[in-house]
């Protein structure tokens, strides 16, 4: 199998704990930093590919060259229908892409969140072995309207579009890969964010530290069930 490329769209939101399973898993991968303005490798050299988040939204994404870009890579991966797993900003480009509208939610949702998945959501190989209800961390004030054509997978008592699926193309609004170790610093990069937000540094740290593993365990069901999807 080809490598996957993870796509990281921000210095401090890494692949977290999707970088733990691949290594745990000896399975090939290649870390792409968009930010940096490097030119993006050719897509034809991956199995799949793996979109992170990002601290600009999607609909400013043309004010900035290297989003412009990514916008236009992702384009390209949904023409080839290369298999796709967009997260956070990387599902709101994919809903983009699809000729969806991606505006900002009624509530940010930053913190440990209940999700739920829908009945297409339950019979969806991407979460086969995931609890019908399951937490997840959240960091956006954006959100998605499911693209035409899509499956609807999964919501949330705060933001109903929450992960749909388009072909090969999955796009998932919440942080499966949030390592418990970097939290803090998105704490601390977003600070003015928390504060206008209402929350603590230490109140987003201690309710996901309570969660961590089971949201590891989930990310790593995950992470198995789409290699399952491409092989």
């Amino acid at each position: 199998m080809k490598p996957i490329l993870i796509i990281q769209n921000c210095a401090i939101e890494s692949g977290g704990t999707i970088l733990d399973y691949f290594n745990q898993k000896a399975i090939s991968y290649q870390v792409f930093h968009s930010h940096t303005n490097a030119e993006f490798p050719d897509v034809e050299n991956f199995e799949a590919v793996i979109c992170l988040g990002c601290p600009h939204s999607v609909a400013t994404n043309m004010e900035h060259a290297y989003l412009r870009s990514l916008y236009s890579y992702v384009t390209n991966i949904v023409r080839e229908n290369k298999p796709y797993l967009g997260i956070c900003f990387g599902s709101q480009i994919l809903a983009k892409v699809l000729g969806a509208s991606v505006a900002p939610n009624k509530v940010k949702e930053i913190g440990t969140y209940k999700m739920t998945l829908t009945q297409d959501g339950k019979q969806d190989a991407l979460f086969d072995g995931i609890s019908e209800k399951f937490f997840a961390f959240h960091w956006h004030g954006d959100t998605f309207q499911i693209p035409f054509g899509a499956i609807h997978l999964a919501t949330s008592e705060d933001c109903k579009n929450q992960a749909f699926r388009k072909n090969r193309a999955y796009g998932i609004q919440f942080h499966f890969e949030a390592d418990i170790n970097e939290v803090p610093k998105w704490c601390d990069a977003y600070a003015e964010e928390l504060a206008k937000f209402g929350k603590t540094k230490d109140e987003i740290i201690s309710s996901y530290q309570e969660k961590f593993e089971s949201v590891k365990a989930d990310n790593f069901q995950l992470l198995e069930n789409f290699l399952k999807t491409i092989r």
